[in-house]
């Protein structure tokens, strides 16, 4: 199975690495206007190196087309490849729009090919087994949810720091955990409330879900921590499932956050010791190809992510 990758950055370093473990996958070819950035990305798996998206996927053997763009290019390149009869996987989040993803998905039903969004938090094994325990019906009934995820600031100048273009925080990190709720709970939201709070050096998103159950969520997103910090705590009638020592007040109490941080950029979380979620998310998106069947995440669970990401921003701005 040949693939096709277009954006050379931080994430398709990350892509490309881990396809080259797949037993009969092949990189066949990268995509990005910088020369340089493509020859130093395709030099390992000894790709073709294309300056022209359209000629790339005008290859016939080309099966699928890895998209790791900056997220306002999403829905330009990620159409290209699905009306060329590619499959797709494309990173979070689809598009900033509801309306474009339900475009891309009508596409893809059309050409008969299947589009995947990668929300890689579901293949991090502490957030996997979470689900399965919830699941199982060992945690009880859900009362709440809460989770935080924090990172750097934005490089300066970055197209992160144009809401136009990224969605701001919401999209960039919150949207990982809102997928990962909506895993977990459903989409039966019947309240929302949020809030932006603007700090010394970054800022930080709010955001509280109410459940048509009863249940609460509450969602805590930063840009400007001192390092990359991300997790969660469950809440069931039974038990309680936590992941990396939640703070006890999200709100004021967010120790991630230093006021005099200078860092700025993006981080890419590390895998787990015990399992690669970066290569398992692929590997499911391979096999799912492979043998026609369902995909890991699908592009309806993005766009619903989306919509609630949308619905959170809409909060904060009235």
């Amino acid at each position: 199975m040949n693939i096709g990758l277009i954006g050379c950055g931080a994430m398709g370093k990350v892509y490309v690495d881990r396809l080259m473990r797949i037993k009969g996958v092949r990189v066949a070819a990268v995509c990005h206007p910088e020369w340089a950035k493509a020859a130093a990305l395709a030099e390992l798996p000894q790709a073709k190196i294309y300056e022209s998206f359209s000629e790339m996927i005008a290859r016939p053997d080309i099966d699928i087309i890895c998209v790791t763009l900056p997220t306002y290019l999403h829905k330009e390149y990620v159409r290209m490849a699905l009306e060329a009869g590619k499959h797709v996987i494309c990173e979070k989040p689809l598009t900033l729009t509801e309306e474009d993803c339900w475009e891309l998905i009508e596409t893809s039903r059309a050409k008969g090919v299947k589009l995947c969004v990668a929300h890689v938090v579901r293949f991090f094994p502490e957030y996997k087994d979470a689900r399965l325990r919830l699941h199982s019906g060992e945690v009880g009934a859900v009362k709440s949810v809460r989770t935080t995820r924090a990172s750097l600031m934005p490089a300066e100048n970055s197209w992160f720091l144009d809401k136009r273009k990224s969605g701001g925080v919401v999209f960039d990190l919150m949207i990982h955990d809102i997928d990962y709720v909506l895993w977990l709970l459903g989409d039966q939201i019947t309240q929302i409330r949020a809030e932006i709070v603007a700090l010394e050096s970054g800022e930080q998103a709010l955001a509280w879900l109410y459940y048509a159950d009863g249940t609460k969520v509450s969602l805590e997103a930063v840009w400007g921590a001192t390092d990359f910090h991300a997790g969660f705590d469950i809440t069931g009638e039974q038990k309680v499932l936590r992941s990396n020592g939640f703070n006890e007040d999200i709100v004021s109490d967010n120790k991630v956050v230093h006021k005099n941080s200078r860092n700025r950029g993006v981080i890419i979380p590390e895998e787990s010791e015990l399992e690669d979620p970066y290569y398992s998310q692929l590997l499911s998106f391979i096999q799912a190809i492979e043998m026609n069947g369902p995909l890991p995440i699908t592009a309806e669970e993005a766009c619903s992510a989306v919509r609630i990401a949308n619905r959170i921003v809409v909060c904060m701005e009235s």
